[in-house]
């Protein structure tokens, strides 16, 4: 058996023909919270690369096309994004953070916003410079959506107990205002026992038949960056179809000795 690699995020290298490094999100036993300095101009320059290359793809232009069909005369008001990983260093995270700037610049939000625990001092500092606002405090995933328009919500490739924390936080008929890019809902559902995710996410588990999702074809180039990729959102029609006391929430979700997610108990032990 091959030796395993991993990246400086802590996420396994998987290396395959005509692919970039690709991460998958299970950070290892021994991984430690780091800071590293970057340089931030060379960071910049590579991902001023990818956009240009994404920008020319048919990828973006059916995100474009789907998104805007799905909001139709809604503005979507801001765009909030988890998990990019280390775009100065993992080419799926700075393709990644390409896709979340060129929607930036199409649907020109008010804000946007990004958030991950693992990301260095420095590369906060560029994502500043490419006028993102930075979420400092590891919350899990738990945001709570603007009542004022469309939020679009990207978490790409990120652990599905995120996903349910940004679910149960926004628990309510309000999720119409939310179209969420994540991984598909429908392949967790088709290939996990149904007892296990009632048990781990049950806010994607509830949610799941009231809402629709849009398959995104994994047209680009680099095929580990976009895949099981989908575009969620949540009809008021269907939100409405059902009793009242479904949107009663249940206590904060809880997490103990999930490998695959960060918690903020997590990143507090690290920085002690």
């Amino acid at each position: 058996m091959s030796k395993l690699e991993f990246d400086s995020d802590g996420f396994q290298i998987v290396k395959s023909k005509n692919s970039v490094k690709s991460k998958v999100i299970v950070p290892t036993k021994d991984f430690k919270k780091q800071d590293i300095k970057i340089d931030i101009e060379k960071s910049r320059r590579r991902i001023e690369i990818a956009i240009e290359e994404l920008k020319e793809s048919q990828y973006l232009k059916d995100v474009v096309q789907k998104v805007s069909e799905i909001a139709g005369d809604k503005n979507i008001v801001e765009i909030v994004c988890f998990g990019l990983g280390h775009i100065s260093e993992c080419n799926i995270s700075r393709y990644q953070l390409a896709l979340l700037l060129c929607l930036k610049q199409k649907f020109n939000p008010h804000d946007v916003f990004v958030h991950d625990p693992i990301f260095y001092t420095n590369e906060c500092t560029l994502l500043n410079k490419l006028s993102l606002s930075v979420i400092v405090e590891n919350t899990e995933g738990n945001y709570i959506i603007s009542k004022k328009g469309v939020t679009l919500a990207y978490f790409p490739h990120c652990p599905k107990q995120l996903t349910n924390n940004f679910l149960w936080s926004n628990w309510g008929l309000n999720l119409d205002h939310c179209i969420l890019i994540c991984n598909s809902f429908s392949s967790l559902i088709d290939n996990q026992p149904s007892r296990v995710l009632k048990q781990i996410v049950p806010c994607i588990t509830k949610i799941h038949p009231l809402s629709l999702e849009v398959t995104l074809e994994n047209s680009f180039v680099y095929k580990d960056i976009f895949n099981d990729t989908s575009i969620h959102y949540f009809p008021k029609e269907k939100l409405e179809s059902v009793p009242s006391n479904f949107w009663i929430a249940n206590d904060k979700p809880d997490y103990k000795n999930i490998e695959e997610f960060i918690t903020s108990e997590m990143i507090d032990k690290l920085t002690l």
